[in-house]
């Protein structure tokens, strides 16, 4: 249990020329034919790629709030895993907690909110508050709250952005890859983010996200199974992020069980007494040997 805080922060630790006047007017007509056919072939695409991204939208659960009793397992780290029952609660815009609980008691809290990050270790009374950009897979991978909150929501997003609005819907491009439709966002420079979907459902299955360089290594991905009905679409109710190739790969898998839309929680944030003490996340991660 004294390396509860480590874990935890891992877990929220991508031809030749011709003179011939003949030939040349010959060339004028068939390049235009040529160009005219390939805007045709882009503007079907693009028209067929918006079509498809406002149905996985038309998707989206419609509630403020998300809570559900949660089976939570960290594996990676060395053989630092753990394992615990909890809760997921979640309110749009403000608030994204997990709560782990051992033998009736909490025993660690992960919550992301727009301003930062905080990983509380109740057992031994220590936390870190850190900003996105200092949690390396958040930074790595481009993500912040909004992003984080698109994800654990099972929604689209572009990095940046606090949410989709009706022109950004045609930002992203389409690639059918058997039973999967997959979209991509344009214009991110030095990340790619693939949304695989499932073709027949329209619902997000899973993000990818390398890196454009070839140097770069590492992949962040987020994956969904096991849909069910609620708040009237299928939602997922197993999550599992990771992260790998990096040398040190880190899974966080949530099991969701008994749903709810009620905002029954506390939505304020975590209070801490003066008995916690701070810890810095360089610190954690260099005792992890990640930094």
């Amino acid at each position: 249990m004294k390396q509860l805080l480590y874990i935890l922060l891992v877990a929220v630790a991508f031809t030749a020329c011709r003179s011939s006047k003949n030939i040349e007017k010959s060339k004028v007509p068939a390049a235009t034919a040529g160009a005219n056919e390939t805007s045709r072939v882009k503007a079907a695409q693009a028209t067929a790629a918006l079509a498809y991204t406002q149905k996985v939208v038309s998707h989206k659960v419609n509630s403020q709030c998300i809570s559900a009793n949660a089976k939570v397992r960290i594996t990676g780290m060395g053989g630092k895993d753990l394992s615990a029952n909890g809760k997921l609660q979640m309110k749009r815009d403000q608030m994204i907690r997990i709560s782990l609980r051992m033998l009736g008691f909490e025993v660690g809290v992960m919550e992301f909110t727009p301003a930062d990050v905080l990983v509380i270790d109740r057992f031994n009374k220590q936390y870190v508050r850190a900003a996105y950009n200092e949690v390396g897979f958040l930074r790595q991978a481009g993500l912040d709250f909004y992003s984080l909150q698109a994800l654990f929501w099972n929604e689209l997003f572009l990095p940046g952005q606090h949410q989709l609005t009706t022109s950004d819907l045609k930002r992203f491009t389409l690639e059918q890859v058997q039973q999967t439709n997959v979209l991509v966002p344009t214009s991110t420079p030095r990340l790619t983010y693939r949304f695989v979907t499932d073709a027949a459902t329209e619902t997000l299955r899973r993000l990818q996200v390398v890196g454009k360089n070839t140097g770069d290594k590492g992949e962040f991905s987020f994956n969904y199974d096991l849909f069910q009905q609620f708040g009237g679409r299928r939602f997922p109710t197993q999550l599992q992020l990771a992260v790998t190739g990096t040398g040190k790969d880190v899974c966080l898998g949530i099991n969701l069980s008994s749903l709810k839309t009620s905002a029954d929680f506390d939505t304020t944030g975590t209070k801490l007494s003066g008995k916690y003490t701070r810890r810095s996340a360089a610190e954690v991660l260099s005792k992890l040997g990640m930094n």
